[in-house]
C-alpha cells in the first residue's frame, strides 16, 4: 500500500506495477491536490545546492526582517521549527554540502530518463518538455557572486552556458533590458501542468488494477516485524507492505514505524497569471529574488520563497502578490493584473528535511514498511527516480542510485 498521491506516490505505484506489484494508492486528498499541483514544475537535475549553505545564519536576519524577503517566519512558530533551524545550520558545513550535494546529483541527475517509460504508458508525453532551464542574475556582479554554487554544479556534471548580453536577449526577449547575465542548463526539462500529469498517472494506476482510497492514515496493524494492515478514520486495509510518501503528513506515520525524522514544512506560495501578456521562454531561476518563473499550459506560473508557519496556519496572500510584483519587475511588459479570472493564487506545503535530503529507504523496525519522502523543492524533478529506488527495495534489487545519504536514522 502507497500512502500518498503526490508526484513521489504515484511514480512509486508506477513503478511496482511496472514489477507485476499489486498496488493499494490511499491519501486524504484527490491525486495531485497537495504540493504536487503547485511547484515550479521544473525537472532540474542541477537543483543540488542545498538550502542550508555556509554563511546562512548572517543572511537569516535580514531576510526575516525583509517582508518581500524570500524567507519569513511566523514568529508563533518558532519554538516548534527551532530544532529543524538548527539542524539546518548544522548541515551547512562546506564539507556537508559537498556530500549533499553528490546525493542529490546521483537522485536528479536521471530524472527525465526515469519518467520517460512512465510518461509513455500514461500516455502524457504532451505534459514533459525539454527545453532547457534559465539562471539568471540582477547583475554581472550576482553572476559572478553564484560562481560557488555553479562550481558545485560542474564538478557533479552538469554542462551550464554563461549567457551574456545580445545572447541572453536572443533567449529571453521579454526580459527587462537591464538583464545582461544568465546561465543556461541544456538538459534540464518541466513538466507543463504538473497536477495533470500526477492524475495522468493515478488513472492510469487504476487502469492498470490499482485501488484508490480518499481516506486518512491514522496508523498500522503489525505482528511485531512487519505491518500487515493500515487503519484509516473509516477501516482498516490489509497490506503485505506500506510506503510513506505523503509528503509533508508523513512524520506521525514514520514514527509510528519506528523512526523519528526531523521533517518539518516549507510553506510555498505560488501565483498564475492566465494569457500572460510577456514571460519567459525558458523555465527561469531568479537567483537573487530566489523565485522562479515557468511557462505552464494554464499560463504564467511565478512560484517560490520560504514560509515557516507549519501546517495550520491560515494563508498569508501578500506573498503569492509578491511574486507577482517580481515578477512584473523581470518582464516589464507584463501588465498588472485586476482582472480575478486571471489570477490564481496556492499555498502549498513542502516537506522538508534540514539537510535538504529526502527520506528513502527502509523502516528501522519492520522490514516490509518503506520512505519516501522530504523531497522539499526537488520532489517533482525527483519523483521518478524515487519511485524507481523503491521498487528496487521492494524487488530486493540494489537501488539504482546510492541511497544511502538519504536513510532515515541519519540524525
Amino acid at each position: 500500500m502507497v500512502i500518498g498521491a503526490g508526484i513521489i506516490g504515484v511514480c512509486v505505484a508506477a513503478y511496482l506495477q511496472r514489477d507485476g506489484r499489486d498496488v493499494t494508492l490511499i491519501d486524504h486528498g484527490e491525486p495531485g491536490s497537495g504540493a504536487s499541483s503547485g511547484n515550479g514544475g521544473i525537472l532540474s537535475g542541477s537543483s543540488i545546492i542545498p538550502v542550508g549553505m555556509p554563511g546562512i545564519a548572517a543572511k537569516v536576519p535580514g531576510w526575516l526582517n525583509d517582508p518581500e524577503g524570500p524567507f519569513t517566519l511566523r514568529w508563533s512558530y518558532l519554538p516548534k521549527i527551532a530544532p529543524w533551524l538548527i539542524r539546518l545550520l548544522q548541515s551547512a558545513t562546506p564539507a556537508k554540502v559537498e556530500a549533499q550535494a553528490i546525493a542529490l546529483r546521483g537522485l536528479l541527475k536521471s530524472s527525465l530518463e526515469n519518467y520517460a517509460p512512465l510518461v509513455q504508458d500514461a500516455g502524457a508525453t504532451h505534459l514533459v518538455h525539454q527545453h532547457g532551464q534559465l539562471y539568471l542574475y540582477a547583475s554581472e556582479r550576482s553572476f559572478r557572486n553564484d560562481m560557488r554554487n555553479t562550481d558545485i554544479r560542474r564538478r557533479n556534471g552538469v554542462a551550464i552556458e554563461d549567457v551574456i548580453g545580445s545572447a541572453l536577449r536572443e533567449i529571453e526577449p521579454d526580459l527587462g533590458t537591464s538583464f545582461t547575465h544568465a546561465r543556461v542548463v541544456r538538459a534540464n526539462g518541466h513538466i507543463s501542468d504538473p497536477r495533470a500529469l500526477v492524475q495522468a498517472f493515478a488513472a492510469h494506476a487504476v487502469a492498470r488494477g490499482a485501488t484508490l482510497h480518499q481516506e486518512r492514515v491514522m496508523g498500522f496493524e503489525h505482528n511485531g516485524a512487519r505491518v500487515n494492515a493500515v487503519v484509516t478514520g473509516n477501516e482498516r486495509h490489509s497490506a503485505s507492505g506500506v510506503v510513506v510518501a505523503c509528503g509533508a503528513w508523513s512524520k506521525p506515520l514514520a514514527e509510528k514505524l519506528g523512526d523519528r525524522v526531523p521533517l518539518d514544512t516549507e510553506r510555498g506560495y505560488n501565483i498564475v497569471v492566465k494569457d500572460p501578456e510577456k514571460g519567459p521562454r525558458l523555465p527561469t531561476l531568479y537567483v537573487d529574488g530566489n523565485f522562479g518563473a515557468t511557462p505552464m499550459d494554464m499560463g504564467l506560473r511565478l512560484v517560490g520563497t520560504v514560509e515557516l508557519a507549519g501546517l495550520d496556519a491560515p494563508p498569508n496572500w501578500q506573498r503569492a502578490d509578491m511574486l507577482l510584483k517580481k515578477g512584473r519587475a523581470l518582464y516589464p511588459g507584463l501588465a498588472p493584473v485586476d482582472d480575478a479570472s486571471r489570477i490564481t493564487r496556492w499555498l502549498g506545503f513542502r516537506p522538508s528535511m534540514p539537510d535538504s535530503l529526502p527520506v528513502i529507504g527502509t523502516s528501522s523496525r519492520f522490514a516490509n514498511a518503506y520512505y519516501a519522502f522530504g523531497h522539499g523543492h526537488v520532489g517533482m524533478c525527483a519523483g521518478s527516480t524515487t519511485g524507481r529506488v523503491i521498487a528496487d527495495l521492494i524487488a530486493g534489487r540494489t537501488p539504482c542510485v546510492p541511497i544511502e545519504p538519504f536513510g532515515p536514522r541519519r540524525f
